[in-house]
């Protein structure tokens, strides 16, 4: 079978998955949208695609297999919806929404009609360095989680220019709303639902009015406890190559990203290392382009491991706004 067919809808961020595009053999870009009229002609003729006016337009071409949905998460749900029931597959970005609920549902709506939704942060297919940790802890013994720590920082001079990147409510926590939800999404996977959540943020030297430097704490069922560090105000050279440190009873695993995408593992147990392993990071800047191209030909359902990080998010922009501990809510995966 030939490349799934896809048009990548919202180019403020969208327009990087349209250069990315151009050398994946699996998923071919047949066009793109934005509001913004302009920007979208220019992108269309620079790449040699379509240019469709609206999304609409681009969920009635039946030459369409797939909708690129890189606008805001505030609301994604109901755009996820339109494109699942006009046929159309999906694959967006992280964060997936804010609303638990709208995300569930429509998770199940898209399981019901058959459509593949995916996402890079949760990837659907477990990345080889998580594959690696769950193992160790299975095979050595290390015991029950105890708790995590984990960092990521790059060096953001930003301006305001309108978008949800600008507003609390929407962005709460902003570095780890737009960088640490990997971090999130990981813990998540590893220790299950989360139970409650607290947050600590500050502006140290963005020109936007939402926070630069923030801190997530999170509690996990059975009093583990993990804590998220982002920050936009950190130039050290070594942007977005975050560390988490993961601690159980008998041992504890690092994980740092380095060079090119690699991921290095270090495992301690009984006070002496074990084990240090460097594994290739995700393709494809977690997309997974191909895995989604054989899910849609394959008739696989969309994922629905994405709902707990979206808990996580819900409850931190409450806590955000109370400067409180918040529950998280008991929204269930969808089945």
């Amino acid at each position: 079978m030939g490349p799934v067919s896809i048009v990548v809808v919202g180019l403020h961020f969208g327009r990087t998955k349209v250069d990315d595009l151009a050398s994946v053999g699996s998923v071919r870009l047949v066009g793109v949208c934005d509001l913004d009229q302009e920007l979208a002609r220019t992108t269309a003729a620079e790449t040699g695609v379509r240019h469709y006016p609206d999304l609409p337009s681009v969920l009635a071409d039946p030459g369409v297999t797939a909708v690129g949905l890189f606008t805001g998460p505030v609301g994604r749900a109901d755009l996820v919806r339109q494109a699942i029931r006009a046929g159309k597959h999906v694959m967006t970005t992280k964060p997936f929404e804010l609303d638990p609920y709208a995300a569930r549902d429509v998770l199940v709506e898209a399981g019901r009609l058959g459509r593949v939704v995916r996402l890079n942060s949760p990837p659907a297919v477990v990345p080889a360095d998580l594959a690696r940790i769950e193992e160790w802890r299975a095979s050595l013994g290390l015991g029950r989680p105890v708790g995590a720590q984990a960092a990521v920082w790059a060096s953001y001079r930003e301006t305001p220019d309108g978008s949800w990147y600008d507003d609390p409510a929407l962005c709460p926590a902003a570095p780890v709303t737009r960088l640490g939800i990997y971090l999130v999404n990981d813990l998540v996977r590893l220790f299950g639902p989360a139970r409650e959540v607290q947050v600590m943020e500050g502006r140290l030297r963005t020109g936007r009015p939402t926070p630069d430097n923030a801190h997530l704490t999170i509690g996990f069922a059975g009093g583990v406890v993990a804590g998220v560090f982002a920050s936009f105000c950190v130039d050290d050279g070594r942007p977005y190559r975050d560390r988490l440190t993961l601690v159980y009873e008998h041992g504890s695993i690092v994980r740092t990203r380095g060079e090119a995408g690699t991921v290095t593992l270090e495992l301690t147990r009984n006070g002496s290392p074990v084990e240090t392993v460097t594994l290739a990071g995700p393709p494809d800047d977690g997309y997974q382009w191909a895995a989604f191209a054989d899910a849609v030909r394959g008739g696989q359902p969309s994922d629905a491991r994405v709902v707990a990080g979206v808990c996580v998010l819900e409850a931190m922009g409450r806590a955000a706004r109370s400067r409180r501990v918040e529950a998280v809510l008991p929204v269930g995966e969808p089945a």
